[in-house]
């Protein structure tokens, strides 16, 4: 009985958000099944962030997706999954924290390249540690 336009209308963004979020999603590269994608230093929203990790889950194959914000001397990262992938567990290994599909992490004093390397170090020790 809901008012589908009335859901939209509500769940809508202005174009500006939407090109922002679509330039996260650009960004994205694939490895097993997990986007990774990282906002243009341009962008500096942890929403948009966020946003752009749970739109990439509606992309097909995808079973989880990682998107990192640099913000001053900050890295936070957005993980969402669609429930095979914990992404809690990975991101616990990099001091953050949530729900198997909704998680998130804070680093600070490193740069997104490092932030990069520890966040696939973690996929691949929880994807040894799952394969056991």
């Amino acid at each position: 009985g809901a008012d589908t336009i009335e859901i939209k209308k509500f769940f809508s963004y202005d174009l500006e958000t939407y090109l922002k979020r679509a330039e996260i999603i650009r960004s994205a590269n694939i490895y097993n099944n997990i986007a990774i994608a990282v906002c243009p230093k341009q962008i500096k929203s942890i929403l948009l962030a966020a946003q752009a990790a749970d739109e990439l889950l509606n992309i097909t194959g995808i079973q989880a997706s990682f998107v990192f914000v640099k913000i001053k001397d900050e890295v936070f990262i957005s993980g969402r999954s669609l429930g095979d992938i914990n992404v809690q567990v990975i991101l616990e290994t990099l001091g953050g924290g949530g729900h198997i599909t909704m998680a998130g992490a804070k680093l600070e004093y490193v740069t997104i390249d490092e932030a990069l390397s520890k966040l696939k170090d973690a996929i691949k020790k929880y994807v040894k540690e799952s394969e056991k």
